[in-house]
């Protein structure tokens, strides 16, 4: 392999390794005699390669969205891929077996839960579906390439979709409209692509489910998941009750909103699902220029809302810990990830000088709370930060808990704003949330094996009726079917569902803080620590919250959401 290319951030600075480097250290774990008292040792010698291992991965996949042209990084990560991931992925599965199988009698209490989702990961593995596995990786890579490549002719540029962000939600309306059709058109431009992408997934996916013998592709990320505290029916149940008890006052927001707006009917440009436009009498909000005073200001929240967040977020700054500017080939999609042997998270962005910048920094930040306290609480690699179902509640909570302390950005005026902005983010993403998870329970489990793009994007405006009836699309009803051309369906398939648990336990976490701040807080740092050592609804009680989303817990959070407004 090239030598790597250096690159300004040390956290990111790699080097090139072979699978001989770890192979010996690893056979030495397979054949090495393990008695009772040996167990807790055996654990962390095996957590601390698995570390190792994981720093280099999202090294190399950070460097590989960075610049998704440049052929040395993509060469890096696809060598890990398809050279270390697969051997790493047997031995991993051959000490996964070797630990069941041994006397488990001295067992410490933080390894009791990593034993249970190791039983569901020997359920999964099957040695035929590590090649199937590399197929889909190099599926997902490209995918990446396509998302960072999207460019959209606007006004005599090219711009990438975050550079677009500010005219789509201008509260110049003719703005909005045009900055929405270049966008769209970008969009229908790379459909035919995507639609094949997908296929060419679905088909590797329920392969893999097949292989193991599972049903479906959804039992298969049942367990693939660790979803043990519910049952595919109860998100179906969920689904409904969002429809029931969340629908209706989206739909009351949407109203209130075109009444605003002052127009006859809200069509695409003027409601954007995530983001509430301001009328034509509002100035745009400009929280920002710089990446650099995006970071200044977010260090001042932190500073306001708790010390120990404060100190953690420096510490992130002085680490260089992210990369959030705008560059040419990076891919568009936010995130946060572990870098475990630096025992630091990252975290990845675009920013252009939104609010929505700021509310997604925040929520990045928010995980990278969550994975610093963690990594620095648990002593086994895997129980850095928690199962799924929890671990955006931290997330999420942090766009929800800053909302009084966003003086830095805005004035008082703007910051009601701002919170009005959050509160309709919060009722509109249930049913997205509800929306994408539905369609993957039906591309997953229920579509037949042939198929089509047809039925897909049908499925898809059935569902849209269900959860997200308005705005009106008329006349743009070929783009409107696309819309399950999302991140998560093409690189985290069925994972989503857990943004929308998340988001009712942030609301719960926020109502609390208006309670009692303090206390709040500590709940907050408690739980992050205890990573993923603590089943889900063990996790929520530590925060002080209820893992319990019936519809009369729905109905209570929805009435304490409209009080905030």
């Amino acid at each position: 392999m090239k030598p790597m290319p250096e690159i300004e951030n040390s956290l990111l600075q790699d080097a090139p390794i072979a699978w001989g480097n770890y192979q010996s250290r690893y056979q030495h774990l397979i054949d090495g005699v393990v008695n009772p008292e040996d167990i807790t040792q055996f654990l962390l010698d095996w957590s601390d390669l698995e570390t190792e291992l994981d720093q280099v991965q999202a090294v190399r996949t950070l460097r590989a969205h960075l610049d998704t042209r440049d052929e040395a990084a993509q060469t890096a990560y696809r060598e890990f891929m398809t050279d270390i991931h697969p051997e790493r992925e047997r031995v991993n599965g051959a000490l996964k077996q070797k630990l069941l199988s041994l006397d488990l009698s001295h067992l410490p209490a933080d390894a009791v839960r990593l034993v249970r989702r190791f039983q569901a990961d020997a359920r999964l593995f099957r040695e035929e579906n590590i090649k199937v596995q590399m197929q889909l990786s190099e599926l997902e890579q490209e995918y990446t390439q396509i998302n960072a490549a999207l460019k959209v002719d606007f006004r005599g540029e090219k711009l990438g979709l975050p550079q677009l962000a500010p005219f789509l939600l201008s509260p110049d309306r003719q703005d909005r409209e045009e900055a929405w059709k270049a966008s769209r058109q970008t969009f229908r431009e790379a459909a035919p692509v995507l639609d094949d992408l997908f296929l060419r997934m679905l088909k590797l996916r329920r392969l893999l489910a097949c292989n193991a013998g599972y049903a479906s592709f959804r039992d298969y990320m049942w367990d693939k998941y660790h979803r043990f505290d519910y049952n595919p029916q109860d998100c179906l149940n969920f689904h409904q009750t969002i429809e029931t008890e969340v629908v209706p006052f989206a739909l009351e927001l949407l109203e209130q909103h075109r009444e605003r707006l002052g127009l006859e009917v809200l069509r695409p440009w003027d409601a954007y699902w995530y983001d509430r436009v301001d009328p034509p009498d509002c100035a745009p909000l400009q929280p920002f220029k710089t990446a650099a005073e995006l970071v200044a200001r977010s260090a001042e929240v932190f500073s306001r809302l708790n010390p120990r967040l404060a100190e953690m977020f420096q510490l992130f700054r002085d680490h260089k810990a992210m990369d959030l500017e705008v560059r040419e080939n990076k891919l568009s999609q936010a995130y946060c990830t572990s870098l475990p042997v630096s025992k630091l998270p990252f975290v990845f962005q675009q920013v252009v000088g939104t609010a929505g910048d700021v509310s997604v920094f925040l929520h990045e930040s928010g995980h990278a709370f969550h994975d610093f306290l963690s990594m620095h609480s648990q002593r086994f690699y895997w129980n850095h930060m928690s199962s799924s179902e929890f671990i955006e509640v931290p997330s999420t909570a942090m766009e929800l808990i800053t909302l009084d302390a966003l003086d830095p950005f805005f004035d008082p005026q703007e910051m009601e704003r701002v919170k009005g902005a959050a509160i309709w983010q919060m009722v509109h993403n249930l049913p997205h949330c509800c929306f994408l998870d539905a369609f993957q329970h039906w591309v997953y489990s229920e579509a037949p094996e042939d198929v089509t793009i047809e039925m897909l994007d049908q499925k898809a405006l059935e569902l849209l009726q269900r959860f997200r009836p308005v705005p009106a699309w008329d006349g743009f009803e070929a783009d409107r079917k696309k819309l399950w051309h999302f991140f998560h369906v093409f690189y985290v398939p069925f994972y989503y569902i857990e943004y929308a648990f998340c988001g009712l336990g942030a609301l719960q976490l926020w109502k609390n803080q208006q309670q009692d701040p303090e206390k709040t807080l500590q709940q907050y740092l408690e739980a992050l620590e205890a990573g993923n050592s603590l089943s889900v609804p063990e996790l929520y009680e530590k925060c002080g919250l209820n893992f319990k989303f019936d519809r009369q817990t729905v109905h209570d959070l929805m009435d304490f959401v409209r009080s905030q407004g």
